[in-house]
């Protein structure tokens, strides 16, 4: 088909004119048209493939396309415009955002990051760049403060943050932020430098701390580098770590000891205190448990019971108490005092009870004489109550005459008291007391008075009717716990326990037996209990014969402790360690305790010989305890002339040291006297350390204040820059405040303020420096009248004609008028030609000075003006700027000069002296 018909017939969308083809994206749609679009976007039109872009744009399609097209297709480069926001954008900021996540091409990043419409995009472009270089070109040329900065916080090493200071001009923010940074890195190195130091130190200290010989203090001082340490461990390595873990188990090791120790020694005092305090408690509650039974009306078998199982208990702590401590002489008399007072009516009522029944037949018998008998045997105490049985006995009948029967009647009070009593007795369930003061009243009745007899008869029936029913329940509520103990035996004589277990159990089981009294009692229970009770008795036997055994070896042992403390007590030196002594106490009193139980019968003896070796073992502790606190007070009063002298400080504390060193080495006074001796002690020492250390802090306060002072001065200096040559002046009154305030202490804040000292000096002298050759300079200028005036009269001079003074209008030095001077005489005496030659030597010299290029026809002149600076250097040589000034003045003086010779050299003169501006005075 002709090209014409192609044409004609071709459809919208791939007309020749853009502008139709453009038109036509609009009738296209993407599901049906997708392949005619995607021919579109390859359009040389921008409109066109703009417009079909536009149809097709979508995050996925656009990373679809960046990844695929090259850089230099026309559509990539709509792609970026579009993307960018440089065209008409296709697409929301979201979904822009969405593309520019998943951009992985750095220079793709770099062009959104610069040129997009947005900061947001800017920013997310920026997030996937990690080149170093182009986040620093970003954060000195992006056109966006925030993208700037955010670019500079991602510049994380020196080289590029140096890089950023210089460079980011664009943004002085960045700069500063740049700058701070890299110096924060700087003193974070310093601090990391110090803190390594400081941790060397803190290992070596601690070194020093493990060796040497302890004092109070040191745990203190320990724990002071722990806590260093622990504040400074996070940036150690692992030599430092092992090192110090090292040094710091052997401190601490000692000071573990030492503290257990300590806290023995006080466990040993506590223990001490309790015993005592056990004691006054063991012999109070025996003296009150003997005042209350003194304050009953009458006693019974259960007080007796209750008495002794008191003062067995107590009898049993006492001993537990004697193995710990020894009493002191009188507690011990009051308790044996108790002990005989318990123990004479225990074995009253002993008696008391072997004679009761034949007591009781007498008395029904009205046998006054066995009555009478059976009293003296039984033998009561005085001062203690006795038995209902004893208190109301018979007595014989009185005559019959009026008088012994008035004298015979009871008093119906007395009666009725009697009566109150006996109602009390069965109240409280104390049917013996209760049958036996029933028994005395119903003996008595018959002598009442007969008008009170019918009352106090009837009273008298109804507490008897109680006291039968009494002991008519007694016995029915004993008889199951008869049968229930009888039954208990019979099954420990068959049970499978070890030997302890048995053993406790048959006590508990006699004990709950005897504890029931007469109540429910008969022959056969207590046969078969008996009989169970023997059985188990045989059981036991190999094992009592073992506790026998076991009694012996320590009734033994307890016989050679004792042996060894009274050696010991009559062989100690005079001289011995009261804390040694008292080591021995404890031990001896821990082996008592370990030795237990021994037979009965030889206890008591063994204890009190035990007792007695203590009692002399502490009175020699006390003894050289006393020693001790003389020593100790000898110490304290020079510790206190010690305090009050007129010493320096460093000595005086370092002398109290060796006096705690002695403290330590006495041992221990005793214990009152010791905590006075030590907070006396203490106290001097405290006093001492306090003012060393109050010297101490002056000193550190007047170092920081002269470091504080020197920091202001640098700041003050830092902040100044001379305007003139005479500031010279402020430069030099400066240096006079420096070297006053020297020497700083040595320290890194000292290095750190000396170096930029230096700096801010040597900076002041350059700039003064430059200022006063610019004052030469400046002066030169001014002199070029009066030079020309010079001139001109050596001209007039030469010529013949009269050599005329010049005079000056300048305010001249007195040096400069000086060389004025000359220059008069010497134009009427001078020769022109050792003054052409003089000139030349000056400029040559000058130009020496200015290190200005000289030619090879100057070689000769050059190596006469070295040596003569050389020569001058033998003797003073002065600085460049005093010769630069002085080779003015020669200049000035240097005469006679005719016009012309002037003229040839007065224009390099002038550019040598203009070149003063960029001259170096230090080199």
């Amino acid at each position: 088909m002709p090209g014409f018909l192609q044409r004609l017939f071709a459809p919208r969308w791939r007309h020749a004119d853009p502008r139709i083809r453009q038109e036509a994206i609009a009738g296209l749609t993407v599901e049906r048209d997708r392949e005619k679009l995607e021919t579109l976007l390859r359009d040389d039109n921008i409109e066109v493939r703009h417009a079909a872009l536009a149809r097709l744009a979508t995050p996925e399609r656009y990373q679809t396309l960046l990844a695929t097209l090259e850089p230099g297709d026309p559509l990539y480069r709509t792609l970026l415009d579009t993307l960018t926001g440089k065209e008409r954008t296709l697409l929301s900021l979201e979904q822009r955002l969405q593309v520019v996540e998943t951009l992985d091409d750095p220079t793709l990043l770099t062009h959104v990051a610069s040129q997009a419409d947005n900061q947001q995009l800017r920013l997310a472009a920026l997030e996937r760049i990690s080149d170093e270089q182009t986040l620093i070109e970003q954060a000195c040329q992006n056109s966006i403060a925030g993208v700037r900065q955010a670019a500079s916080r991602r510049i994380d090493s020196d080289e590029g943050l140096e890089r950023l200071a210089r460079e980011a001009r664009r943004d002085k923010q960045i700069m500063r932020s740049a700058r701070d940074r890299l110096n924060q890195r700087r003193d974070q190195r310093r601090e990391q430098d110090a803190r390594q130091q400081r941790r060397d130190d803190l290992i070596q200290a601690m070194t020093r701390l493990s060796d040497q010989p302890w004092e109070p203090m040191l745990p203190a001082r320990y724990r002071h580098l722990v806590r260093e340490w622990r504040s400074l461990a996070d940036d150690a390595d692992e030599a430092q770590r092992q090192k110090f873990h090292q040094v710091e188990q052997l401190t601490s090791t000692r000071v573990i000891e030492h503290d257990n120790a300590q806290r023995e020694e006080r466990a040993r005092e506590q223990a001490m205190d309790m015993a005592r305090r056990d004691s006054q408690r063991i012999i109070g509650s025996l003296e009150q448990a003997l005042k209350d039974l003194e304050h009953r009306a009458t006693l019974d078998a259960q007080d007796v019971a209750q008495l002794q199982a008191h003062f067995r208990l107590q009898a049993e702590q006492w001993r537990d108490l004697t193995d710990r401590i020894a009493p002191s002489q009188e507690d011990q008399k009051r308790f044996e005092a108790l002990l005989q007072k318990a123990s004479e009516l225990t074995s009253a009522w002993q008696r008391f009870e072997e004679h009761e029944q034949a007591l009781r037949s007498a008395i029904d018998s009205r046998d006054f004489q066995t009555i009478k008998r059976l009293k003296r045997t039984i033998a009561w105490p005085d001062g203690l109550p006795c038995p209902t049985l004893l208190t109301h006995l018979p007595e014989p009948a009185a005559p019959t005459d009026s008088a012994s029967s008035s004298r015979s009647t009871l008093d119906p009070d007395q009666f009725q008291q009697s009566l109150d009593q006996l109602e009390s007795q069965l109240d409280r369930g104390e049917l013996q007391e209760a049958t036996r003061l029933l028994d005395s009243l119903m003996q008595r009745r018959q002598r009442l008075p007969l008008e009170k007899r019918d009352s106090l008869q009837t009273r008298l029936n109804q507490l008897g009717q109680r006291t039968h029913e009494l002991r008519d329940w007694r016995n029915f509520a004993a008889a199951p716990k008869r049968e229930q103990l009888i039954e208990g035996m019979e099954g420990l004589a068959a049970a499978d326990m070890d030997e302890p277990a048995r053993d406790q159990q048959h006590r508990r089981l006699v004990r709950d037996w005897k504890a029931l009294g007469d109540a429910a009692a008969s022959r056969e229970r207590s046969t078969r209990f008996r009989q169970a009770s023997d059985r188990v008795r045989e059981q036991l036997a190999g094992f009592y014969q073992r506790r026998d055994q076991q009694r012996e070896t320590n009734l033994a042992e307890r016989e050679r402790l004792c042996e060894q403390l009274e050696t010991l007590i009559n062989h100690t030196a005079a001289t011995s360690d009261p804390d040694s002594l008292r080591t021995i106490r404890d031990r001896a009193r821990e082996a008592w305790r370990q030795w237990s139980p021994v037979p009965r019968a030889r206890e008591n003896e063994l204890r009190q010989r035990f007792t007695r070796s203590l009692r002399a073992l502490q009175t020699l502790i006390d003894q050289q305890a006393r020693a001790v606190a003389q020593a100790k007070q000898a110490l304290v009063d020079e510790i206190r002339e010690l305090e009050e002298a007129d010493i320096d400080d460093e000595r005086r504390a370092d002398r109290a040291k060796t006096l705690q060193t002695r403290w330590r080495e006495l041992g221990r006074a005793p214990r009152g006297e010791e905590q006075a001796l030590w907070r006396a002690f203490r106290q001097h020492c405290d006093a001492i350390f306090e003012r060393r250390n109050a010297q101490r802090n002056q000193q550190r306060q007047q170092r920081d204040s002269r470091l504080d002072q020197m920091q202001a001065l640098i700041d003050r200096m830092d902040q100044w820059f001379p305007a003139t040559a005479a500031d010279q002046i402020i430069l030099d009154e400066a240096e006079r405040e420096a070297d006053a305030l020297m020497p700083l202490p040595n320290g890194p804040r000292t290095d750190g303020m000396l170096k930029r000292w230096e700096g801010i000096l040597r900076d002041r002298r350059e700039r003064l420096d430059r200022l006063a050759l610019g004052s030469l300079a400046e002066r030169w200028q001014q002199w070029q009248p009066l030079l020309e005036a010079h001139v001109a009269a050596d001209s007039r001079a030469l010529k013949g004609e009269p050599a005329d003074n010049v005079d000056t209008p300048l305010p001249l030095s007195s040096r400069a008028l000086e060389a004025h001077r000359l220059r008069n005489e010497r134009r009427a005496s001078g020769e022109q030609a050792k003054a052409r030659e003089w000139l030349e030597h000056l400029r040559v010299h000058l130009s020496v000075l200015v290190d200005a290029p000289l030619g090879s026809e100057d070689s000769s002149r050059r190596l006469d003006v070295q040596v003569a600076r050389l020569n001058d250097a033998m003797g003073n040589m002065p600085g460049p700027m005093e010769e630069i000034e002085q080779l003015q003045y020669r200049l000035l003086a240097s005469g006679p000069i005719d016009h012309d010779d002037w003229q040839r050299v007065a224009p390099r003169i002038e550019s040598l002296m203009a070149m003063l501006q960029g001259f170096d005075t230090n080199d």
